[in-house]
């Protein structure tokens, strides 16, 4: 009888001990996403499985149940890494709200970047929705040196005047900045070649990337400023990253994406991405402007629009509206300057990631250019679902893996994102790709893109259930891991 209470004794301990590790493994993951379409792009996976979140890393993707102490079903929905966006100058909480809404979850400001480092970045710190980095912005140090902004856009700059701004280039690099922002259209009458040479040497020195919006032609689709840029890497070694190539070969794209392919088959390191409208942004006192622009868009003052009223200008206005405004930054103009043909020439090239150009919006009313608010939904919805010019694995991986895998080189924590695997960090992106869609448009652009029903950074929520969570802030700066050969 003993030996029977005994062995009833031990067959309990061992049912408590099989309860007890039951119970630990509901406590395994801090979150589990049940029955989605994860996609990962680096391993192409594209099935539908489940993934265990803890400690803001993900720790399992797998087709066997998992618990945790939360479980969201997402069945029906995509899973994707959280959008990956190189070019946003929408540092501010407005411009990160709606971006996030779009599904973005890490947005750096790298074509213009910010002097000095961190500058405005700090108005992020605590109040984040997503992660958030900039460039050493060689304009503003350019500007500093010269004293002016019209100095630093219209004088050519001495030996010493180089010297000085390129260290102020270095500084910020030392603390942090990810690569170079070359806003080298807004100065081509300043910069000569000599002076370009330097900042390619520089980058080509820190293993930095140069993020160039390179000069604009006389001519629209006239390919010399690309040339320019390829011969300068080839030359020096530097890497390089041609911004919002769409809309600045306009015509030439053809051209322009053959002229890349050439350059990389021939070891030149470089880049492009672009974005899915088919205008473009940017201040009515901009230094490009200042020259027969209509010859090198294209266009005349009516394709110009006054996003205040949504007005197209006449010579008249033009006039007067550039003299008003010349000196406010935040006096934005959209141009349409390009057309259909040409951006889904660009979006389907498999060289091209995805980036938005999201414009800087000071409050959720400011009316701007719709990139800032649908970009990735806009690629999703138009150009994958309703026109099929991307899969949809294509177009995640543009908006993902690609630009992840470009900015590991600035640093190591790149690696970590733009992908769904164990190890990786929770940023997650939770769509419908029946809904998915862009709201924004020229005429009503302050709405939501549709469809982004989950968002995660960090593997905090960010978005849940297609609105945003309150109060909650787990962006943080990406900082370069800048090295020196």
């Amino acid at each position: 009888m003993r030996d029977r209470f005994g062995q009833l004794g031990i067959l309990l301990g061992l049912a408590c001990l099989l309860v007890a590790a039951r119970a630990g493994a509901t406590q395994s993951f801090d979150l589990v996403l049940r029955g989605g379409r994860v996609i990962d792009p680096e391993t192409q996976l594209d099935a539908v499985r489940n993934v265990g979140i803890r400690d803001g890393v993900v720790q399992a993707v797998t087709a066997e149940s998992l618990e945790g102490r939360e479980t969201l079903d997402v069945r029906g929905l995509v899973v994707a890494p959280g959008f990956i966006d190189t070019h946003s100058h929408a540092q501010t909480p407005s411009g990160q709200t709606y971006q996030v809404r779009d599904g973005v979850t890490t947005a750096l400001e790298l074509e213009a970047g910010v002097h000095p480092f961190p500058g405005t970045q700090q108005q992020l710190e605590g109040v984040a929705l997503i992660h958030y980095g900039a460039s050493a912005n060689y304009l503003f140090a350019r500007e500093q040196v010269k004293g002016s902004t019209e100095a630093a856009v219209g004088e050519r700059a001495t030996s010493e005047e180089v010297t000085r701004a390129l260290a102020k280039l270095e500084a910020d690099l030392d603390r942090g900045a990810l690569g170079i922002g070359l806003l080298l259209d807004y100065m081509s009458e300043a910069v000569d070649a000599s002076e370009l040479r330097k900042i390619f040497e520089l980058g080509a020195r820190r293993r930095q990337l140069i993020f160039i919006h390179m000069r604009r032609p006389a001519r629209a689709g006239d390919p010399a400023g690309l040339s320019e840029v390829l011969e300068l890497a080839r030359a020096t070694g530097a890497a390089i990253q041609i911004c919002h190539i769409g809309s600045n070969a306009i015509g030439g794209i053809a051209t322009f994406l053959e002229m890349i392919r050439s350059a990389r088959a021939k070891g030149v390191d470089v880049s492009a991405e672009t974005y899915p409208y088919t205008a473009g942004s940017t201040y009515i006192g901009a230094a490009v402007f200042g020259r027969d622009w209509q010859t090198a868009y294209g266009t005349t003052w009516a394709d110009v629009e006054w996003p205040p009223t949504g007005e197209r200008f006449s010579e008249t206005t033009w006039k007067e509206y550039r003299a008003k405004f010349r000196d406010d930054r935040n006096a934005l103009i959209i141009h349409h300057f390009n057309r259909e043909e040409w951006l889904e020439q660009s979006l389907r090239d498999p060289l091209v990631m995805i980036a938005s150009d999201a414009v800087p919006t000071r409050s959720l009313e400011e009316r701007a250019h719709p990139r800032s608010m649908g970009t990735f939904a806009r690629v999703l919805g138009v150009y994958v679902r309703e026109r099929g010019v991307l899969t949809l694995s294509e177009a995640i991986r543009k908006m993902t893996l690609m630009p992840a895998q470009r900015l590991e080189r600035l640093t190591p924590e790149m690696a970590r994102k733009g992908r769904i695997q164990p190890g990786s960090d929770a940023d997650i992106t939770i769509f419908d790709p029946n809904t998915v869609n862009d709201r924004a448009t020229f005429k009503e652009p302050n709405q939501f893109s549709a469809g982004i029903a989950h968002v995660l950074v960090g593997g905090s929520f960010v978005v849940r259930d297609g609105a945003n969570v309150a109060g909650v802030h787990p962006g943080k700066p990406v900082l370069s891991g800048s090295t020196v050969d």
